[in-house]
């Protein structure tokens, strides 16, 4: 199959402009070039062969978040993320600059690599017991460029290491579940994966944590290192297969839509049907009599990451339970708002669009004047975070619906 044939779907962009209002590059821009329509026919035109993937044409595919916004309302079911990621897997890392490439190697290593995993959560549980300090002697994050990235982290990080079974508690097990942890749950999530653990074995249902499971692939797949994405999916098929849980939990909608994506591949569509983020699930179940909450006299700003509007299309379940807590104003962003700019490394790789796209979420957080800020995606939160520290609103603080919930659970 030559190059023309396997970019065919190109050919289904009517390049009707409705995916214009929605994307976030372009309304920044009003660059053609940095829209969906545009970058299509980028990629048309390369593998046709009237265009050759220069630096300058691979940079405006690579200016894009996938976010996906633009196929949330394709008419044509143009299936934009997957033809981006093509195109990245095909033309390598061309046009980035040596700070990308250095930033994205980095991240990558330091949440994928065990070794070099424990290190960094050793280094930042320190790090936190001494006000942070030890990270930023180090200077590892400044020569990497990831000062941001130190900003955002949590005010306290703890590394844990999960046991394989978590049973339901005080009742017979009413459902089973395996639970995926992504790369970062002891480095930005310890307090969500405990606070998920609770609320599901309250609920009578069983918890399966496979120790063999490793990163979803998302940042490999995405920079077009399909190669080790590839090996990530056929580890967690192992780890995920031996599973006697019929549903998988997410509690990062990135690696969520990742897991869901894996259906792309003929031997992984059963494991991708399993998927489901922690807040439906929670949502949709049948809930006992005796769950009570404390009441918390508080207001908290829901956001809701791209990935769990634009793929898992699950955006409202976050906010219908928080509503379960007594005297909690929930108040959602403007439906008009778009993408926070993290994106997985995108915020690391272009910290300039991805600051601009935060400072619009935070205007409107900023009108809100929330106490907390709940969002269902941890490289979202990191980059939230960050950006209300810069702002003087650090007491707003930034955590997963379902930590909210654990922590005014009656025990």
């Amino acid at each position: 199959m030559n190059r023309s044939e396997r970019f065919s779907d190109t050919d289904l962009c009517v390049k009707c402009g409705l995916c214009l209002p929605h994307c976030p590059t372009y309304n920044k821009t009003l660059d053609e070039n940095e829209s969906p329509r545009g970058r299509i026919a980028l990629i048309q035109g390369w593998a046709q062969g009237s265009l050759a993937a220069t630096p300058e044409l691979v940079s405006h595919i690579d200016n894009c978040l996938l976010c996906r916004s633009c196929e949330a309302v394709c008419p044509a079911y143009v299936p934009y993320g997957s033809l981006v990621d093509r195109f990245r897997g095909e033309t390598g890392e061309v046009g980035k600059t040596t700070s990308a490439r250095i930033k994205s190697a980095g991240i990558k290593i330091a949440l994928t690599n065990k070794r070099a995993s424990r290190w960094v959560e050793r280094l930042v549980e320190k790090s936190g017991r001494e006000s942070k300090g030890l990270l930023q002697k180090t200077g590892l994050l400044k020569a990497l460029g990831l000062s941001q990235f130190d900003a955002g982290l949590p005010d306290i990080s703890t590394s844990v290491r999960w046991n394989d079974f978590y049973p339901a508690q005080g009742q017979n097990e009413r459902g089973r579940v395996a639970l995926f942890l992504g790369c970062t749950a002891n480095l930005l999530d310890a307090e969500t994966v405990s606070s998920t653990l609770l609320v599901l074995n309250r609920l009578g249902v069983g918890v399966r944590v496979p120790d063999t499971q490793v990163c979803c692939g998302a940042l490999h797949h995405h920079a077009g290192d399909q190669a080790s994405a590839r090996k990530l999916m056929d580890r967690n098929l192992a780890a995920f297969n031996l599973s006697d849980a019929d549903t998988i939990i997410t509690i990062a909608s990135g690696c969520g839509a990742m897991l869901r994506d894996y259906r792309q591949l003929e031997a992984t569509a059963d494991l991708a049907k399993r998927v489901k983020d922690i807040s439906q699930f929670l949502a949709e179940l049948s809930w006992p009599d005796n769950i009570e909450f404390k009441p918390l006299a508080a207001k908290v700003c829901v956001h809701t990451p791209c990935t769990l509007k634009n793929v898992l299309r699950a955006e409202r379940h976050g906010a219908d339970l928080l509503r379960r807590i007594p005297s909690l104003d929930v108040a959602s962003l403007p439906n008009s708002q778009r993408c926070c700019g993290a994106a997985g490394s995108y915020m690391l790789e272009h910290p300039e669009m991805a600051k601009d796209l935060r400072d619009d979420v935070l205007e409107s957080v900023t009108a809100i004047k929330p106490d907390f800020l709940a969002t269902s995606n941890p490289g979202c939160a990191v980059h939230l975070r960050a950006g209300l520290k810069q702002r003087g609103l650090g007491h707003i603080e930034v955590l997963h619906p379902v930590t909210l919930l654990a922590r005014q659970l009656v025990r």
